[in-house]
This record gives structure tokens, sequence and C-alpha cells, in this order.
């Protein structure tokens, strides 16, 4: 196993359809991965790549990109991929050909390519017009990436297909049904590259493959076409992968990748990497590949991937500088096997953390140095985590559904002795979160965009914020009121 981590790719996955940095944030990320181990860049670029021409409205020199100040510009975009370039860190641009297509077909212009016509996900292979969209992308991508050894064309998770009129007769009359639907669009894509960029190698999602018959995928000879990146989160006592899908899938491949991930991948609106699950996906796929890697002819290596959402209208997850001590865990545990305590201990000193990986050091954030690009955003958001816990725990509270409910606010029915009890704690909450806010923005400000903060403020704090300023607008409308008998009813105004 040390052979297969240490001499095979190990790519970071980057994520810029949620919170992309900007570039000055890279000048310090890419030396610093690099030195830990990372051999290149997945960059999935979305909406954020700077289209132009005919895609002009999808990418950062949109209208819309421009109004709210959304990356990124062509030297911005060009300054990352130099940056990349100066830490010999190899880049695989990533673009959707299928599905996830959101930051497209949102926009009324290919709103006609969509399978569904209400869902913005999935585009319809049927289209007559879907191939000239899907060529366009990859001309502008592959023109702008010097260099390129691979290309990433996405395709997984298809949620609509087969559902139109004219896909549904394509499914019922061919072979394979939705699997023919399904590899005849990626089979043209696939030839379309290597006809104009024939020393380009392409990596494919593998999720739509895993269930396909083996004589299909021999059939439509995939092998000959694309690269596999099999992808799999859970960690070490859910793994689910096993012998049937090696055993196809070393028929029909002869290059194949995994992706584990190291953050993005528990859920939607996690704030804060789980560490624990994290590095367990990795030892799940070193276990997997010890198992079943005399079934691989050629192992190309790992993306270590990292969500910043779920879909394109998902709430973002985990920011980047939230969680690099999570990749910096994964990388060393998937170089070294394993983690001991001594090398926990080690590499968490290395990160700044003197007394091991420990949440409790966020309650000394003023005075807290990490060693990683972004720490000091790792500190406010961990703090945000922990006053959102003590927000909900006095929502939810005894005291406050006993004595201070919706219904007794509006009937003037509350106890003053309680309220003066339950008012400290809403006060001294309310300016906590609000130097939390304080804080982060500053820390956000010299690494991310005005539309990601205001995102960041909107989802996050201002909810609390709102509710904490009404509670405390309450306990004072009640201390003043006087009216503690049943039935006087608020007056509106």
């Amino acid at each position: 196993m040390d052979t297969v981590a240490l001499g095979s790719h190990r790519l970071i996955h980057i994520d810029l359809k949620g919170a992309p940095p900007k570039p000055s944030y890279f000048e310090k990320f890419f030396p610093f991965i690099k030195s830990y181990g990372a051999t290149g860049i997945l960059l999935e670029w979305e909406d954020t790549f700077p289209y132009t021409k005919e895609l002009l409205q999808i990418g950062g020199l949109s209208n819309s990109a421009q109004a709210t100040g959304a990356p990124y510009s062509l030297e911005e975009a060009k300054q990352i991929l130099d940056l990349a370039t100066d830490c010999d860190l190899m880049v695989i641009p990533l673009v959707q050909t299928f599905g996830h297509m959101e930051f497209v077909l949102k926009h009324d212009q290919w709103r006609n390519l969509r399978e569904v016509e209400n869902y913005p996900s999935s585009m319809c292979p049927s289209n007559s017009e879907t191939m000239g969209l899907v060529r366009s992308m990859i001309k502008q991508i592959v023109a702008f990436h010097s260099s390129l050894q691979y290309i990433h064309i996405g395709a997984d998770e298809i949620w609509h297909m087969g559902w139109c009129p004219t896909c549904t007769k394509r499914m019922q009359s061919s072979k394979y049904g939705r699997d023919s639907l399904y590899l005849d669009h990626v089979v043209e894509v696939a030839q379309f590259i290597k006809e104009n960029y024939p020393n380009l190698k392409i990596i494919i999602w593998d999720d739509m493959l895993r269930n396909m018959d083996l004589k299909t995928l021999q059939e439509y000879n995939i092998g000959y076409l694309v690269e596999p990146m099999v992808w799999h989160y859970n960690s070490l006592e859910d793994f689910k992968l096993g012998s049937p899908l090696w055993d196809k899938f070393s028929d029909v491949f002869k290059y194949i990748w995994c992706a584990s991930a190291f953050k993005g991948a528990t859920s939607s609106c996690q704030i804060m990497p789980i560490l624990k699950h994290h590095t367990s996906n990795h030892e799940a796929w070193l276990r997997q590949l010890e198992l079943y890697g005399n079934k691989i002819l050629n192992f190309r290596g790992i993306a270590f991937t990292g969500w910043s959402r779920y879909d394109h209208y998902a709430t973002m997850c985990e920011l980047l500088p939230c969680s690099i001590p999570s990749l910096c865990f994964c990388m060393k545990t998937w170089l070294s096997g394993s983690l001991n305590q001594e090398m926990q201990l080690s590499l968490s000193e290395s990160l700044g953390f003197p007394d091991g990986y420990q949440v409790e050091i966020l309650k000394k954030m003023p005075h807290a140095q990490l060693n990683f690009p972004g720490g000091n955003i790792f500190l406010g958001m961990d703090l945000f985590c922990s006053l959102r816990t003590r927000f909900r725990n006095i929502i939810n509270s005894d005291q406050m559904q006993t004595w201070f409910n919706q219904w007794q606010i509006c009937n003037n029915y509350t106890n003053p002795m309680q309220i003066d009890t339950i008012a400290p704690f809403i006060n001294e909450l309310l300016m906590e979160i609000l130097a939390n806010e304080n804080y982060l923005k500053t820390a956000l400000e010299s690494i991310y965009y005005p539309h990601t903060i205001e995102e960041i403020q909107g989802t996050l704090f201002m909810p609390i914020i709102q509710h904490l300023r009404q509670i405390k607008s309450d306990c004072e409308t009640q201390l003043a009121s006087g009216c503690r008998v049943r039935g006087k009813k608020r007056m509106l105004t």
C-alpha cells in the first residue's frame, strides 16, 4: 500500500461553486498542500469560470456575477493556474456535461435543454442543442488551461434521465434502456474530446456505471474512452464497495482513480468537518485497495474531494479554511497507512493546536495562533458553532417553553421574576454573537468576495441575531407592561 499511496497522484478537489477564495489565498494554500503531499488540483470551476462569447452569462464575467461581486475575471483565473504551476501542482479542470447543470440551465437561454422543464439539474441528451453547449464549454475550458493532461467531465448523479417524451421513446427502443441513454451521451462527449484533443485523458465519476452490466459497458467500449473515478465517502464501518465492483471494472477499464472526502460529505449544512469520519474514510480506502488492488491494472491516484455545496442552490457547507486540519489528517493517513497517537499529536502541533486537535482551544480565540492559511476563520467559525449551540439550548430550554412561549407573550401573561432571569442570558449571547460576526467578517474579507460574506451572514448569523433581538425586545415590553391578568392581549400596532 505504501507504493500505491506514494507512487500515484494525490489531487485536492477545490469546489468553487461555494465560497470561491481570492487568488491571494491560493498563493498561500497551494504551497501549503504541496508541503503535505499533494501532487495536483482537481478544479471544479462551475459558474466562477470566466466563460466568454456565447457562454458569457454562465460564468464570472456575467452581469449577475459582476453585480454581486462574484469571481473570477480572466486575470484572476489565470493567476490561480499560474500559482498552481509555480508549486508544481498538476491542474485537472472538472466541467459538468450531463448532471449538476443548474448553473447553466437556470438561465432562460438554456432552459429548453432541461430534461424536466421545472428542474434545472439534468440536461436532455436527446435535445439537438445539448452537445453544442457541451462542446462550447469544453473548448473554452481546454483553451484556457495550458499543458492539460486530463479533463474531468463529471457525469454523476443524473437525477432525471429518460423523463422527457423523446428520451422515454429512445429508452424504450434502445437495447439497454436507461443505460443506453446515459452511455450514448457520455460516449459522444468523450469521442468529441478524443477527436479534437487526442492526447487528453478523460476522467468520469463512476456512480452511474456501478450498476450497469459488464456486457453493456464492454459493448460501448467505454473503457477505451474514459477513466472512472470511484467515489465513496463513508467511514470504515459503513464502507459499501466490494469485490463485484472491482471484478467488473477491472474487465472494462485499464486505468482507475478513487475519490475520498475531507469535507462536504457528512451533512449538507455542516460547518466544521467531522475529523474522525473523514480519516476513517481514508482508512477504508486503504483497506479497499489492499484487498482488491490486484484487480486494478493501473491505479492513477486519489482525489481528496472537498464539496462546498451539495448542489448549486444548496447553502454552503464547510469552508475551505475550516477544513484544512481535516485535509492534513486525511493526507497523513493516506501516506502513512494509519495514524497513531504520537503522529496525531505531532500533526496537531504543527497546525498550531498545542494539546492536540481539540475544539476547546476555540474558547481562547483572541490568543490562538493556528499555522495554516485562514486559521482565524477556523477559529471564528468553530466559536460560532459553540454560540449557536448555546442559542439553541436557550431557545429550547424548559424555562423559555414554560415561562416565555409565544402564547404567553401575545397574551401579556408572563412572570417578571422569570424574565429577569432570562434577559441577562439573552443580552450576553446577543453581544457575543455580534462580536463573533464582526470578528469573522474581518477575517473573511481577506480571503472571500462580498457575495460569499453576505451569504454567510445571511444564512448563519442573521436568523440568530434577529431572533435574539426579538426576545430582548419582548422581555423589555413584558417587564414594562405590568399586565399579568390572562386575556389582556398585546395591542397590535
